[in-house]
């Protein structure tokens, strides 16, 4: 029975120490694969050593979980979500979360059986290997940035901000950020010189790779950190060294901060990707940004369900409902608050939102109660790294690995302040019992793994394989086959499946090398999709808009009208969907319709270029001469140009006089435009434009 307890321990063991090598895995056939592949290696990895602790927590007492504050308050926190999301808009849609972010209750439930097993078998030995593998993790990861720099690897989001492995720079910042005061956290426990030396560098490393993000959140909060901590050690009466370090590294610290607010507007800082991104920094700047927007709309949707929110991953429909036309300019969808705080406040209301701040209240408690174990360093660095965290949290959501570092803290935390003495072995006394035990637990794990990952991961690919087929010459019919596996197989990332079935449904349909037969039965699943997405998400106005644009790409009028009028009726100050209704107005020749529709579109926001655009193309249809005038007068001619989709209204209206005085008038006010104009008035009077 030993050797068996042996044989357990190092599974959870294999099993724990592969987690900081997760922010590694990207897996190109994977749908967005900087996500997925590591979220679904974590499930994977959690099941399996969450069942495995199950048998040795029975085996051995020792390993059964030890009550502590942090304990409470972790599993408050996760059953609060748990009914926020029960009692949510959409529970389904709580549980799974989607392709993109892999979260939801789902991965709740993931991240409290690790910290419930990391936080019962591991030993002041056991973490202090785990976090040092992390940091070896983090200085893999430096130099993968750094060949990121030097343009030997792809800097994945484009541009010069670079994203490691985690294809985003936010994410890739809260990572070196939280693994910068980890290093500082064990330079400090060090008392060999050699290894602080160690540590030092690593912490240089992070830094810099920290700073070529460009993630101001997390920098402000690194400098913030480090000055905490350099504040609280003034009071230091362990180390009177370190008191002195402490007040030099102030001093640092103020004179860094100075001579950049001195020198903000210089060549040097505004020439730099970087620091330009701070000097830029103001409050006008930021009305500008989606968060401006995006902050009042969750206080908004806080207010109007307070207790326990929306559920997890509904934010959409507080964007939605609260959705503002001069919003045109950022991006068309938001699903977060990007601000953490916001966040739950909106997926699980003011419970959640106190649920989650407690979470540091109890840290913080447990690190500077009196009979704790840390020096007074290492109590302030803790302090540094959750003031650092808390701040950028103001600016962003949490991705995988963050919470997964964020809980495993939670988890060391937990351990220090249990009772670490070691309790007798105690074996089973029915070994009967334990193997019936045993073989329940594995049964229901490879049910587990099959049905939350093996099924979702099948349907994952699939869609991959559904996209690359359907660029393929000849191989629609494939395309069409993966679409239906990626629908039908799981439930999570369905609505995504469906997007791409209605996005990717003419172009597959057209392909006349499928026999008419398939392409029928397709229509009719692909139609069904987008039924039955809608009934399933009835107040979502963007599946409501996927839906119309559908019908509308083939013609069914009347089905794309009732699905864009409910979009509209959902979210009325999104443009597109007034676009949209304009074009079913045009098909159907009611150019009266169509024009009120974009005239609704340009009075949002009159600013909006495509608004704008799309207003005098309604103009133009109902021949209000008049209107055209006063439009373009206010437009820049060379727009008209280089989209000719006015100038084509006009000629296939006959209203070829008017089009050419507006081209002859324009040919005068931009001359650099002549030689072009001069060929549109000839094929014109042609007759073959």
């Amino acid at each position: 029975m030993v050797m068996n307890k042996q044989i357990l321990k190092r599974v959870i063991f294999a099993g724990l120490f592969a987690v900081p090598f997760i922010p590694f895995l990207v897996s190109s056939p994977f749908f967005f694969p900087f996500i997925t592949t590591k979220a679904f290696a974590f499930r994977i990895i959690v099941e399996v050593i969450f069942a495995v602790w199950i048998i040795l927590a029975l085996t051995d007492s020792k390993y059964k979980p030890k009550r502590s504050i942090v304990l409470y308050a972790v599993s408050l926190f996760i059953f609060i979500v748990g009914v926020a999301d029960l009692f949510g808009v959409e529970p389904v849609k709580s549980f799974w979360s989607n392709f993109e972010r892999m979260e939801g209750y789902i991965t709740m439930l993931h991240l409290l059986a690790l910290f419930l097993v990391i936080g019962s078998v591991f030993e002041d030995k056991e973490w202090r290997w785990w976090w040092n593998t992390s940091l070896i993790a983090s200085l893999i990861m430096i130099f993968y940035c750094l060949f990121q720099l030097a343009g030997v690897l792809r800097i994945n989001q484009g541009g010069v901000r670079v994203d490691g492995t985690l294809g985003n720079a936010s994410y890739l910042a809260l990572y070196f950020l939280i693994h910068i005061f980890i290093a500082l956290y064990y330079f400090a426990k060090s008392k060999v010189s050699s290894m602080r030396w160690v540590y030092g560098a690593l912490i240089l490393g992070q830094m810099f790779i920290l700073y070529s993000t460009a993630t101001r959140g997390a920098i402000f909060g690194l400098l913030g950190g480090f000055f905490l901590v350099a504040l609280i050690n003034l009071k230091n009466k362990e180390d009177l060294r370190i008191r002195k370090w402490s007040r030099n590294s102030l001093i640092v610290l103020t004179a860094f901060v100075a001579l950049f607010f001195l020198a903000r507007n210089t060549d040097f800082v505004k020439s730099s990707p970087v620091m330009s991104r701070f000097s830029n920094l103001s409050i006008s700047s930021l009305k500008t940004e989606g968060r401006a927007f995006v902050w009042p709309m969750a206080l908004e949707g806080i207010k109007e369900r307070p207790i326990l929110g929306w559920g997890q991953d509904n934010f959409n429909y507080v964007f939605a409902k609260h959705y503002s036309g001069q919003m045109y300019k950022i991006e068309p969808w938001f699903d977060r608050a990007h601000n953490i705080f916001l966040d739950w406040g909106i997926s699980a209301g003011l419970l959640g939102l106190l649920s989650y701040l407690s979470l540091y209240v109890v840290l913080f408690i447990q690190i500077w109660k009196k009979d704790t174990p840390l020096s007074f360093l290492e109590r302030s660095t803790l302090t540094g790294l959750l003031s650092a965290y808390f701040f950028n949290n103001f600016f962003v959501f949490d991705n995988l690995i963050s919470y997964v570092l964020f809980f495993s803290l939670l988890a060391y935390i937990h351990s220090k302040r249990t009772n670490t003495s070691v309790s007798p072995v105690q074996d089973s006394d029915d070994r009967k019992d334990l193997a019936m035990i045993s073989s329940s637990v594995f049964v229901v794990l490879v049910l587990l793994i099959y049905f939350i990952n093996v099924k979702p991961i099948i349907a994952n690919t699939s869609l991959i394989k559904a996209l690359n087929y359907s660029q393929m010459e000849g191989k629609k019919g494939e395309a069409m086959k993966f679409y239906k596996t990626a629908y039908e197989t799981s439930r999570l990332g369905r609505p995504e499946v469906t997007e791409w079935i209605s996005a990717k449904a003419p172009e597959v349909l057209g392909d006349e090398s499928v026999s008419m037969v398939e392409r029928n039965a397709y229509f009719e699943f692909a139609k069904n999709a987008m039924e039955e997405i809608t009934k399933d998400l009835s107040d979502d106005p963007r599946y409501e808009l996927i839906a119309g644009n559908f019908y509308l790409s083939f013609g069914l009028s009347q089905d794309a009208d009732r699905h864009l009028s409910r979009a509209l009726e959902l979210m009325p100050e999104k443009q597109i969907i007034h676009f949209n209704l304009g074009q079913l107005a045009l098909q159907q020749n009611n150019f009266e319709e169509a024009l009120s529709h974009f005239k609704n579109a340009y009075d949002l926001a009159p600013e909006y270029g495509e608004a704008k655009m799309t207003y005098l193309l309604g103009a133009v249809y109902t021949r209000d001469t008049e209107l055209i005038n006063e439009l373009v007068s206010t437009m820049d001619g060379a727009t008209l140009i280089d989209d000719p989709r006015v100038l084509a209204a006009l000629y296939q209206t006959n209203q070829k006089s008017f089009l050419l005085s507006l081209l002859r008038n324009l040919r005068g006010k931009i001359p650099d435009k002549k030689l072009q104009i001069d060929e549109y008035i000839k094929q014109i009077e042609e007759g073959s434009l």
